[in-house]
């Protein structure tokens, strides 16, 4: 079975836990438009820091992008001394 996936408006693919496509499918409702806002602020509440204690996003988004700058800063560094 293949997993879920969620295509961003740049083109990036991000694949989905089961649980998460099902949140998102619960949000948007049956027709694939936005649900009430009230619903949808009771659903973020219900959900907040369910996550919490695992690896942090942010902190992986920050560590790539210290990475990427590294390797970018040396590529520099080689072609400008």
């Amino acid at each position: 079975m293949v997993a879920p996936r969620l295509i961003t408006p740049d083109g990036k693919t991000i694949e989905l836990s089961r649980e998460t496509y099902q949140q998102i499918r619960k949000l948007l409702g049956e027709n694939g438009q936005a649900a009430p806002k009230a619903r949808r602020l009771a659903e973020i509440r219900a959900t907040y820091g369910k996550y919490a204690g695992k690896t942090s996003l942010i902190q992986a988004l920050l560590e790539e992008h210290q990475t990427e700058l590294a390797r970018e800063e040396a590529k520099l560094k080689r072609f400008y001394g």
